[in-house]
């Protein structure tokens, strides 16, 4: 254990014990702190666990210069308690307008529940926490800053050249929050440690732009079980104030209402960067029930969060021609040394490195992926890529896609003026959507599905591929079960949506069709990354290779997951080459090394 864990654990019982009378199951916590009382944020570990203890939920707001969408939640928390005490006036008919309209759209009188105030509410000032009269101490005793000057310039490195970061820019930084013992499947150091990256992202951030704010809140352990619901209400008024111009009775009525909480004052972050553990945000109620058209009608966003960066890759976004207004970024709850070896690199280096293997890429027709016979199998794969070769689709790279000043070919491609950028850190690798691929291959190192799985050694994936779609044909018992699980649920979100017609019919074929396909195949680039059980670090190592089940990266490709496995490339010996439209090869991995 890095960290002082005793400390730990004495701050998880004083605050379970001082808050059990307040919080219990279904009930939730709001944590509001100014970013620069430290003691106050390495207290949210501590703090967070004996929430999650609790069987209660946790939604924090760590606020900068602005903190403007805060102040919005108090004053629509504030109305709902008017108008639930029978005090009418044009304020509080507004605000029943905006959810009688969405509730009788919904079918449900779940809405109404999401504007309830917050069971608890904790604010931090420079001495303590105070909750509902009561003061609590700061227990951040298990923290030391390990590596913090190394974790600055990480910070710098990734804002600098990963962003390319502008001092009138705002940034948001999500974190996570720690889950109780029982529920904890990565190891907690990581979940420790990751508070140290995202603090001294936000402290880095903070000198380089105009304004920080950080946020988290519970997670969930399926994909179909509903948000945090102060989370889920943030969600909302954000996604109908930037579509309250749609002639719908629900963005009609919150057009009125939109004044009223403030909500038209809110400014959006330019850029986030996300830190991801294990689990799921949840289901955001009115994006599963309504959704967030696109001005032409011709489809629907099932979250604020992708209508506001457009990913190229959605289908969403060739009907939509509204800016993006956001780029963002994830990485995984890293260990820290892995986190600074990997991602305080010379990003522009990277890029040199991966345009190199793009460059191959582009010049065939064909590739080739074929590795040594296995006692469980073989990598045998054979890759059509004539429309990359054509330009009629993109051959990307994960490096500086989120600076503003690298050219966004996806856009261009697949002409999409409106695009957003998305990435990794750490970065490193090219990749595709395939279209038609055939063989075999053996995942024997990582699979990302609700977390990063560790493949067991002698218990490979084998997974057969006919004409671009897959068949699981082995996997360890743990790996085939969560595979599965994720799957399932997967396919009923696609059910809810075609239920409550939130996403056109088109769309609902589309992810469904796409179902069983292969969406990604890469080659990982990083040289700083090594063997490790998270997949964020595994799959840009730098000579290996992955490929994604699930979702593409091309409109038209998209469905409900998308789960990478990392193929341990020098251990298989496998060869990657390309031939071109006159015959000629073109080497890119021979036995297992890197030739390009």
């Amino acid at each position: 254990m890095t960290y002082n864990k005793k400390q730990f654990n004495k701050g998880v019982s004083y605050y379970k014990n001082a808050l059990k009378k307040q919080l219990g199951k279904g009930k939730v916590c709001l944590v509001q702190l100014p970013l620069g009382n430290e003691k106050a944020f390495f207290s949210l570990a501590p703090l967070s666990r004996a929430v999650h203890s609790l069987h209660a939920d946790i939604c924090v707001f760590v606020t900068g210069k602005e903190g403007r969408m805060l102040r919005v939640l108090h004053k629509t928390w504030q109305l709902y308690a008017k108008l639930k005490k029978g005090k009418h006036s044009r304020e509080t008919r507004a605000l029943e307008e905006f959810i009688k309209s969405v509730e009788k759209k919904s079918k449900s009188n779940y809405f109404s529940k999401l504007f309830k105030q917050p069971d608890l509410y904790i604010k931090a000032d420079s001495k303590g926490f105070n909750a509902a009269g009561m003061r609590l101490e700061f227990k951040s005793g298990w923290f030391k800053k390990r590596l913090w000057r190394e974790l600055l310039q990480t910070a710098s490195k990734i804002l600098k050249q990963g962003y390319g970061i502008k001092k009138s820019e705002r940034m948001g930084v999500s974190f996570e929050l720690i889950p109780t013992a029982k529920d904890l499947e990565m190891p907690l150091d990581d979940y420790l440690g990751s508070s140290s990256i995202a603090y001294t992202f936000a402290l880095k951030a903070r000198q380089l732009c105009r304004d920080v704010s950080m946020g988290a809140e519970t997670g969930r352990k399926s994909q179909l079980q509903p948000m945090e619901r102060i989370s889920d209400l943030a969600a909302t008024i954000i996604g109908c104030e930037y579509e309250k111009r749609i002639n719908e009775p629900w963005f009609k009525a919150f057009k009125l209402l939109s004044p009223i909480i403030g909500s038209d004052k809110l400014k959006h972050s330019d850029a986030s960067f996300g830190i991801h553990g294990q689990g799921y945000g949840g289901k955001h109620f009115f994006g599963m029930k309504i959704g967030y058209p696109t001005p032409n009608k011709k489809s629907r966003w099932q979250s604020p969060g992708t209508m506001l960066l457009k990913p190229w890759w959605m289908e969403q976004t060739k009907q939509d021609n509204r800016p993006a207004l956001k780029r963002y970024a994830i990485t995984d709850t890293l260990p820290l040394p892995n986190y600074v070896r990997t991602c305080n690199i010379d990003y522009f280096a990277l890029r040199k490195r991966d345009d190199r293997i793009r460059n191959e890429i582009k010049k065939c027709i064909t590739l080739f992926a074929l590795g040594k016979k296995m006692p469980q199998g073989q990598t045998n794969l054979c890759i059509d890529t004539r429309h990359l070769h054509s330009g009629k689709g993109p051959i990307l790279a994960s490096d500086i896609e989120v600076n503003p000043s690298t050219p966004n070919e996806a856009a261009s491609v697949f002409k999409l003026k409106a695009a957003g950028r998305y990435g990794n850190f750490p970065g490193g690798e090219v990749f595709f959507t395939p279209y038609k691929m055939d063989g075999t291959f053996l995942g024997d190192v990582v699979i990302s599905i609700d977390k990063s799985y560790v493949i067991p050694q002698g218990q490979p994936m084998l997974v057969s591929v006919k004409a671009g779609h897959y068949k699981l044909v082995r996997a360890s018992k743990k790996i085939r079960n969560a595979f599965n699980k994720r799957k399932r649920d997967s396919w009923k979100m696609i059910g809810i949506f075609e239920k409550n017609k939130s996403m056109p019919k088109r769309l609902i074929k589309s992810l469904r069709k796409n179902f069983d396909r292969v969406g990604e195949f890469a080659v990982n680039t990083n040289p700083k990354a090594r063997l490790s059980r998270y997949l964020i670090e595994t799959e840009k190592l730098a000579g290996m290779m992955h490929i994604a089940l699930g979702s593409g990266y091309e409109p038209g490709r998209e469905t409900m997951y998308h789960c990478d496995i990392v193929i341990n490339v020098p251990r298989q010996k496998i060869g990657l080459w390309g031939v071109d439209n006159k015959g000629k090869q073109h080497w890119i991995i021979r036995k297992g090394r890197f030739v390009v």
